[in-house]
This record gives structure tokens, sequence and C-alpha cells, in this order.
């Protein structure tokens, strides 16, 4: 099942000189929800995790889902009362997790937010990102225009203006398009009927973007909406190639042992 692509046409200033080419849009099997812009709510999950020095400019590039009226969280494992002053002086939630590991911080947060009703959309921004202007309009008006649209990603931009990370961003973007399969480092988004219909959020404490997708491919097609999140080399800090691998091997492990299990079931 491919992925459909929205305003596919990047942003020269936001994703570099690689430009990324559009995919065939195909009907999603499963019933689709109509949003409506005028009263879409979106809950964000913003997981923080020694990321205090970011967290500023990323509560600052989301004061436009705040003037929405939309629920926000930020998850923090560390227990920093910085952290707390940041989120709740800018009118968010804020929440401690007593377990740092990101997918439980996530996890947390998620639980939150689902309890905020109502609410018609789940989206995950990370404290080292920071959002674009307009891009709660951007995704109110593709949510509102295409009907099959219920979960996907936003991309990224990541902010370094070496070649190495244009050919990065563009291949997680295909990864998202061909394999249906966004990572949470891309900013997904997704509708809670259709999270409810995979079974809800998958609480473990790691690799929980990759399970997600899986279990959301199989019932709608992703949708890239082109809205690119800005985010920092410090991923990649021991190298794009090596750390690329790695995240290539833990992801084969991980969908090896999930086959495993499901067999003994």
């Amino acid at each position: 099942m491919a992925s459909t692509l929205l305003n596919s046409t990047p942003d020269p200033v936001a994703t570099g000189s690689m430009e990324l080419p559009p995919a065939p849009a195909v009907d999603a099997p499963a019933p689709a929800r109509t949003f409506a812009k005028s009263d879409l709510r979106i809950g964000v999950v913003i997981p923080c995790r020694g990321d205090k020095a970011l967290l500023p400019a990323c509560l600052d590039s989301l004061r436009q889902f705040v003037q929405a009226g939309d629920p926000i969280v930020v998850v923090d494992g560390d227990a920093d009362p910085t952290v707390a002053s940041m989120a709740q002086s800018r009118g968010m939630a804020y929440l401690h997790s007593p377990d740092r590991r990101r997918g439980a911080v996530i996890g947390q947060g998620v639980a939150w937010v689902l309890n905020q009703p109502p609410l018609d959309l789940l989206l995950i921004c990370h404290a080292d990102m920071t959002l674009l202007a307009g891009t709660r309009a951007k995704l109110a008006a593709a949510l509102d225009a295409h009907a099959k649209l219920r979960w996907g990603w936003l991309g990224h931009h990541i902010d370094d203006h070496r070649f190495r990370f244009r050919l990065l961003e563009w291949g997680n973007h295909w990864r998202g398009v061909i394999m249906n399969v966004p990572y949470g480092d891309q900013v997904m988004f997704v509708g809670v009927d259709l999270l409810a219909a995979a079974g809800g959020w998958p609480f473990q404490p790691e690799m929980e973007d990759l399970e997600l997708s899986l279990r959301l491919r199989h019932l709608s097609p992703a949708t890239f909406v082109n809205a690119p999140a800005i985010t920092g080399v410090r991923h990649w800090t021991r190298g794009v190639c090596r750390t690329t691998i790695r995240n290539w091997s833990l992801a084969a492990k991980y969908i090896v042992r999930r086959q495993c299990d499901k067999e003994r079931l």
C-alpha cells in the first residue's frame, strides 16, 4: 500500500537543494473520518529528555497550536523544574516520566492527551524540533481537503548545509513513501479513530514509532504533508553512515523479533 503526498514539491529553503518527487495517491480501504478546519482539535505531545537548551525554540514554534486551543503536554524524563516552568508559562501542561526511555516518556504524554476530549488528531513533536510557521494551518487544510488522510508525517530538515544530510532526508522521506514507515523524528500524526482501530498507542519503552507505523500501514496509507520540522545534527554525530546502518540493524532486529512473537501466538 503506497503513501500519499500532499504539496509534495518541497520548499527549497526548508529542504535544501534535493527535491522529493511525488508518489501516486491511492485509495484507503478503511473508512475515512472527515475533519473540519473550524473545529479540529489536535493533541500535541513533546517528549523531553535532556533537551532543556533546545526546548524554548520548540515550544515557541507550537504557539500556533496553543492559540487554536489544542491540548499540549511536555513530558520530561528528568524532572527539571526549569522545563516545567518553560511549559506552563506558555500555556502547556507538564508531566514528569519516572522512566526516561523515549517510548515511556511519549506514552505518558499520549495517555494524558487522549484524556482531553474532544480530540481529532494526535501529533508527536520531539523537543529538539522546531515547527515552521503555518504548520497547523497547513495540516488542518490538508485534513479538510482530503477525506482519506488519516495518518502520516510532516518531514524534517536537518539544520546542516552538507549534502550528506540532504541525502539522509531524501532516504527518510522515501522510506515513508514506499514502505509506509515514517519515524518519530519526522513528526508523525494520527487520527484518534484510526489509532483506536490499530489497538491504541503502543505503550513500550523503545521502537514505539516503528511499531505504530507497522500497525497503521495495514489500515490506511500514510500521507506526507509537506511542513518539515527543523532539527539539529546531534543524532548523527557518530557519522551519517554509521548511525544509519545502526538504525537499520535495530529496526530489522525488531521486525524479526516481532514476527517471531506473532508466530508463537
